[in-house]
């Protein structure tokens, strides 16, 4: 029984990437490597292949693929006419993918700088003031001197 699906060792290659995110990464399914993905990034759908070692033996396991694909049938997502359409195994894995790519493009922003939401102000999504400097606790404390106690610092969740 499938309960936790992970995607590992993303590898983004941006300069590939036209309509879609070029990518390779692990499938783990409740702790073990079951397989990987792959998009090449020219708009088609992303590869899943699963397999079954035995051995040095290594043989495509169908009857994970379609665990799988019963196991992503929970989750929905909503369509351009306002339809709630349950997930097909490749389209959940690139939403997988999607998360841990942007995990790892904020830890990325945060490596060198302060990055932070002033309370009060609108931003766009993913949209943030950007202070130059690595975060510290000591900036923490003046920018919540200067922009009061619930100022959003994002180095904080990383």
């Amino acid at each position: 029984m499938i309960e936790k699906v992970e995607i590992k060792n993303l590898k983004v290659a941006e300069n590939l990437s036209e309509e879609t995110l070029a990518f390779t990464a692990s499938i783990w399914i409740n702790g073990k490597k079951v397989g990987d993905a792959k998009n090449a990034g020219h708009g088609g759908m992303t590869d899943v292949d699963l397999w079954d070692r035995k051995g040095e033996q290594v043989r495509r396991n169908n009857e994970l693929h379609d665990e799988l694909a019963e196991y992503v049938k929970q989750f929905t997502w909503e369509s351009f006419d306002g339809k709630q359409v349950p997930y097909g195994v490749d389209f959940y894995i690139d939403e997988l993918v999607d998360k841990e790519y942007e995990k790892q493009q904020v830890k990325k922003a945060c490596r060198n700088k302060t990055v932070f939401r002033i309370p009060g102000k609108a931003y766009e999504e993913g949209h943030y003031q950007i202070m130059k400097g690595k975060f510290t606790k000591e900036r923490a404390k003046g920018l919540r001197i200067k922009y009061g106690k619930d100022v959003f610092i994002l180095n904080e969740t990383v």
